[in-house]
């Protein structure tokens, strides 16, 4: 019998909530532009594969902070995720699935004004992580982004 079997169901359900409340948690620190908090969610080697980058991966947490950091404050987003599972791989391993529509604009100054219009484009995509239970709680080990519709 393996870890994952003997696991009760009470550990499977925490490890279950932390990771998911860490993937929704991520959305929202993109949303608000608070890279350093954001970032330390992930691990110190992360990948991150970004859905308009595939072929580009972000490895390691300074360089995930520095793309980032990179974007325009003008940016605004939200970021909508839901569906969000996660699979138990053991107590200190786990897998998720969540997907994200993404509504964007532009504001006119660095202290934008509400409502902002919107980008004309809804994009839907989803993110695949794997977590790792660390020292400092559950982190993002590799993320991987893409984009499965795009429209007006």
């Amino acid at each position: 019998m393996t870890e994952d079997e003997t696991m009760s169901d009470d550990t499977r359900r925490a490890i279950e909530s932390d990771c998911r409340d860490l993937a929704i948690r991520s959305i929202v620190l993109n949303d608000t532009q608070d890279w350093e908090t954001l970032t330390d969610l992930f691990t110190e080697d992360a990948v991150f594969v970004r859905p308009i980058a595939p072929d580009d991966p972000i490895k390691g947490k300074e360089a995930i902070l520095a793309q980032y950091k990179a974007r325009p404050i003008s940016r605004v987003t939200r970021h909508f995720a839901t569906n969000v599972v996660i699979d138990v791989q053991g107590g200190d391993k786990a897998r998720g699935l969540l997907y994200v529509l993404l509504i964007s604009g532009t504001a006119e100054t660095d202290a934008p004004k509400f409502p902002i219009k919107a980008d004309p484009a809804l994009l839907v995509g989803e993110f695949r992580d794997d977590y790792i239970l660390t020292d400092a709680g559950w982190r993002i080990a590799r993320r991987d982004g893409s984009m499965i519709f795009a429209g007006t």
